[in-house]
C-alpha cells in the first residue's frame, strides 16, 4: 500500500492545520540505520523486540513528563520501523510533532503519514485505521488531552484498539504524561529525565531512566537507565 504524496515539507513551514493528515516525505535519501544498538539501549531494545524486528502485534504505553526522553525514543522507533521497509504512522493529538527531528533520527518521512485530529476519541480511532490498512508502526500522541475527555473514552475504545493490534499483527505506541490505556497495553514504560546530554555545547539528548510498570511477559518494576539521542 502506498502512502498519498502531498509534496514538499519546508523546514520552516511546518503546517499546523487541525483535523489533517500529511505525507512528510522530501525525496531526499535516508541513510541506513546502524545495524547494533547503542550499548546503553540494548536492555531496553530487547524489551521491545517486536518493533525492533519485524513488528508482531503490541499496544505499548511510554509515559513521562515532558522532556523525559519518551518522544525521542518514539523518533527512534519510527527510524528503525521505516529503516525496515515498513510504513510507520504518527496521529498527533497536542499537533506538536517536529518533522526535523525525525529527520535527525534518520526516519524515513517518505513512509510516514502524520495525522493531526481534534480530539482523543478520533485520535484513537486514526491510530486504528492506519493499523488495519498496513501501517506497521503507529505513534500514538495524546499529550495534553483533557483528562475528562480520556476517561469518556472508557475500557471499550481501548479493546477495540487493542482488537485491531491483535488482529492485524501491527503495534500502537502510546505517548503521554500518565498512564491512560491501563490493563489494555502489553507493555507499559515510564521515563523519568536524569540529565541532558550535550557535545561542544549542542544538546544531543537526555540521559533517562525508563521503568517497568507492565510487562505480560515479564517482571515489573525494573528500572533501565537509558540514553537517547536525537540522531543515531
Amino acid at each position: 500500500m502506498g502512502v498519498p504524496h502531498s509534496g514538499v515539507l519546508p523546514e520552516k513551514a511546518i503546517p499546523h492545520s487541525p483535523d489533517s493528515v500529511e505525507n512528510l516525505g522530501n525525496g531526499e535519501p535516508v541513510s541506513p540505520l546502524p545495524n547494533s544498538p547503542p550499548p546503553e539501549l540494548e536492555a531496553l531494545d530487547q524489551l521491545l523486540c517486536p518493533l525492533v524486528r519485524p513488528a508482531q502485534g503490541e499496544l505499548i504505553e511510554i509515559s513521562g513528563e515532558r522532556s523525559s526522553g519518551r518522544t525521542a525514543l518514539a523518533y527512534r522507533m519510527v527510524a528503525g520501523a521505516t529503516a525496515r521497509g515498513e510504513l510507520a504512522g504518527w496521529v498527533d493529538l497536542p499537533n506538536a510533532l517536529d518533522p526535523r527531528f525525525l529527520r535527525r533520527s534518520n526516519a524515513d518521512l517518505n513512509a510516514l503519514l502524520w495525522a493531526r485530529p481534534e480530539h482523543a476519541r478520533a485520535a484513537l480511532r486514526a491510530a486504528e485505521l492506519m493499523l488495519k490498512t498496513g501501517f506497521a508502526m503507529v505513534i500514538l500522541d495524546l499529550e495534553g488531552a483533557p483528562p475528562r475527555e480520556l476517561e469518556k473514552l472508557g475500557t471499550a475504545a481501548w479493546n477495540r484498539l487493542l482488537r485491531a493490534v491483535l488482529a492485524t499483527r501491527n503495534s500502537v505506541i502510546v505517548l503521554g504524561p500518565q498512564r491512560v490505556s491501563n490493563a489494555t497495553a502489553t507493555l507499559g514504560l515510564h521515563f523519568e529525565q536524569r540529565r541532558p546530554v550535550f557535545t561542544r555545547g549542542l544538546f544531543e539528548g537526555l540521559e533517562a531512566e525508563a521503568r517497568i510498570v507492565r510487562n505480560r511477559r515479564g517482571p515489573t518494576e525494573q528500572t533501565l537507565p537509558l540514553r537517547v539521542h536525537h540522531r543515531p
